[in-house]
């Protein structure tokens, strides 16, 4: 027997499933480092915080959601438990009202949750983006294009905020408004320490972004190179470099990539990154 029990507070939360989410620190970058957030910033609105217990209170996982993206599913259970879970997941659902798009979680649990999931309910599914983590602790020595590495700043907010909207574009993630890609750029550039552009000649062409500590590491995210500028080398000399000065106060750094894009699977591994498990975000219709 499986229960969810539903925690509001993000602190107490992270106490109750950190040692299992640490168990394999690197794979569990996105739920370790949205709880890092949570716990420092109001940046998650309404946060669904779901830890997983069986019948004798041992933690067996957790289920996240930062509305309205996708349940973030982490369970050390076998594939029968899988289905207990779905059900009480359903149950709660109706019970509550929420709702969530979908699950993303390690490809063969991603799997496991959506086709019980759909047995129980008779929803359709959609596979939205096959992903793979990966980990780097250094950099390999690659060539790096001409230019240079600068941290975005104030007059940069137009160009960020156009690139965030190329961004969520390509990789399929909901669509941000204008007004929100700008608000978003402004929170960027005057909060984060760790958004910076490759820039040649004075003018930005790619750009990559520190964000989500874990204990030990810190993920890359947003790296983004705009068409006219592609197939010249800055998204791997942005990275290599940002990931360089992350190391230097971080054990490793995680990122996700679209393993349908082999052209960034191969940058990543050039420059060290290393796969460490395969992942899916799996939309319910």
């Amino acid at each position: 027997m499986y229960k969810l029990i539903q925690y509001k507070d993000p602190t107490v939360f992270h106490e109750k499933v950190h040692s299992l989410l640490m168990e394999d620190e690197a794979a569990n970058n996105l739920p370790l480092g949205l709880l890092n957030t949570m716990k420092t910033s109001d940046k998650y609105k309404d946060p669904l915080l779901l830890l997983v217990e069986n019948e004798v209170g041992t933690v067996m996982g957790s289920l996240i959601m930062t509305p309205p993206h996708y349940l973030v599913s982490t369970l050390k259970v076998e594939k029968e438990g899988v289905h207990e879970i779905v059900k009480e997941l359903h149950s709660f659902c109706e019970n509550t009202g929420i709702n969530f798009p979908g699950f993303l979680a390690e490809k063969e649990l991603a799997l496991q949750l959506t086709h019980a999931w759909c047995h129980l309910t008779g929803d359709r599914y959609n596979v939205k983006m096959n992903q793979r983590v990966y980990q780097l602790g250094k950099v390999n020595d690659i060539p790096l294009s001409g230019g240079k590495m600068i941290a975005v700043r104030k007059e940069h907010e137009e160009l960020l905020a156009q690139w965030l909207i190329g961004f969520v574009e390509d990789t399929g993630e909901l669509a941000l408004t204008e007004g929100e890609a700008l608000n978003r750029s402004r929170d960027m550039i005057e909060n984060e320490p760790f958004v910076f552009l490759w820039e040649v000649d004075g003018k930005p062409v790619s750009m990559a972004r520190g964000a989500r500590k874990t204990e030990n590491g810190i993920t890359v995210n947003f790296v983004y190179t705009p068409s006219e500028y592609r197939k010249k080398g800055y998204a791997s000399s942005v990275v290599a470099e940002l990931s360089r000065l992350l190391l230097k106060e971080h054990s490793f750094c995680s990122l996700y990539t679209d393993l349908d894009n082999p052209t960034s699977n191969k940058i990543y591994m050039e420059i060290g990154y290393k796969p460490v498990c395969d992942s899916m975000m799996i939309s319910i219709l």
